[in-house]
């Protein structure tokens, strides 16, 4: 924190609720991927101590649940591993399990348990058990969701740098087209039914498999789009939900971009200013290259400008004959101030790193919100399944010239909405080539989503406690 000012104090001003590719929320490594997992599987949940924290025991299991729900015409499972951290008042049988999701969608719910069992324990208490797992085609889950077969092609694919097609919409959608082939190639056919809707019926799976009968939840950010589903899907069986920054279903389902998730970004990076500002000394942004600024908008004013700046000339770096790349104002933009936006919390060693950079040292910067380090918690493609099988409605190819009006609408956004929307329209856009990429990664119970479309629409989606 800066001093005598709490950053955390614009917790509760931040609704930048988004999905956030390679699950930074509950990181799931490369190294930790590739490790193997000491984990019983069986249907009854033989549970196995996985660990301790705070003398609070960890216990792991697998659940084997149907390839498809919605269809018994395969024998082809999944297999999802799954934790808990036992409560010192709760029985270890009975309905007093709180289902966890950290949300992505792609985050890991086993890495965010184990890394955050001892929060988690002292905001909730010692009457129910802590549950996560790790979602179908995410992390741990066998099989996981891959469009590469080894790290070193998906990094590879990075290096060919598709931000850079954002205004050529036909080479977009050829890449994504030939991406879309080697998913498929990849996970044949159960990449189809990496979406929402099954991973709901996972977590009713779970929910049988611990003889519990009422769901209790807690879902954050694209957790609340799981547990919206859920909620809809199987309501007789929700007890309680706590659904912490939430998305909107209707737009998660329809929309091509995510734009709600924008509407107050400048108000937060105009709110990050503030407190810098607020903050006195503290805060290395207050003076750059010896200029001290009398006023926030004054430093606001810099930083944008210095953001024009870098679009035109990104910035090289050079470390050493392994280790040398750019500066860019995409990654700069995506990889650290949006990201800092989402997380306050991060505040302090951002506005660190910012200053160092507008003061000529690019180290710390490129270390923290370069492509390389995006690249070490992208171990599987979970998140383009999920989105783009959530988010099919037809067969049919999405058209080439969609991108135009799009690109044209968030142009008009304010400045840091812009340049998060158009740094980032290859994760929205990239396949749409949603068109090429949905025909072989479609869910299939249409019937299923159309009704989930309907009831989101209609604003039915209300989860009332029970007492």
């Amino acid at each position: 924190m800066f001093g005598s000012r709490d950053w955390n104090s614009l917790v509760s001003c931040v609704v930048t609720t988004v999905c956030i590719s390679s699950a930074l929320v509950a990181p799931c490594l490369a190294k930790d991927a590739q490790m193997p997992l000491n984990l019983e599987t069986d249907a009854s949940l033989q549970w196995k101590d996985c660990g301790e924290v705070n003398n609070h025991t960890l216990q792991c299991s697998r659940l084997d649940v149907p390839m498809d729900h919605f269809s018994h015409s395969s024998d082809k499972t999944f297999s999802i591993p799954i934790i808990r951290m036992l409560a010192k008042n709760a029985s270890a049988t009975g309905d007093r399990h709180i289902f966890l999701n950290p949300g992505g969608p792609g985050a890991s719910g086993v890495g965010f348990l184990r890394g955050s069992a001892f929060d988690l324990n002292k905001l909730i208490g010692e009457g129910f058990h802590l549950l996560s797992f790790d979602p179908r085609g995410v992390c741990g889950s066998i099989p996981k969701a891959v469009c590469y077969s080894s790290n070193s092609e998906r990094a590879a694919a990075f290096a060919s740098n598709l931000w850079d097609l954002k205004c050529q919409a036909g080479a977009m959608y050829t890449r994504a087209e030939n991406k879309a082939k080697a998913c498929e190639d990849m996970m044949g056919e159960y990449g189809k039914y990496i979406s929402t809707p099954q991973i709901a019926a996972d977590m009713n799976s779970i929910l049988d498999a611990i003889g519990q009968q009422k769901m209790y939840y807690w879902g954050l950010s694209y957790g609340t789009t799981l547990g919206q589903t859920y909620a809809q899907m199987f309501p007789e069986r929700v007890s309680r939900m706590v659904l912490d920054g939430v998305s909107n279903l209707d737009e998660w389902y329809n929309s091509f971009l995510f734009e709600e998730s924008l509407i107050d970004t400048d108000k937060i990076f105009t709110g990050f200013i503030e407190e810098c500002f607020k903050a006195g000394e503290v805060c290395p942004l207050r003076s750059i290259k010896g200029e001290q600024f009398k006023s926030a908008s004054r430093l606001q004013s810099y930083i944008d400008g210095f953001l024009h700046e870098l679009e035109e000339e990104p910035i090289p770096v050079y470390l050493n004959s392994t280790n040398y790349g750019a500066i860019t104002r995409r990654t700069l933009v995506t990889n650290g101030i949006f990201f800092a936006l989402y997380k306050p919390t991060t505040w302090p060693s951002f506005a660190k790193n910012l200053a160092e950079l507008l003061n000529g040292n690019t180290t710390p910067a490129y270390n923290a919100y370069s492509e390389s380090w995006v690249l070490k918690y992208l171990v599987d493609e979970s998140t383009t399944f999920i989105g783009l099988n959530d988010n099919r409605k037809t067969g049919e190819n999405a058209p080439v010239h969609g991108i135009k009006p799009v690109y044209h609408h968030i142009s008009s956004r304010p400045e840091m909405s812009y340049l998060v929307s158009r740094c980032g329209i290859d994760a929205e856009y990239y396949p749409s080539a949603r068109g090429s990429a949905v025909s072989t990664l479609s869910v299939e119970e249409e019937d299923l989503l159309s009704s989930l479309h309907a009831l989101a629409t209609k604003d039915v989606f209300l989860v009332r406690s029970q007492v």
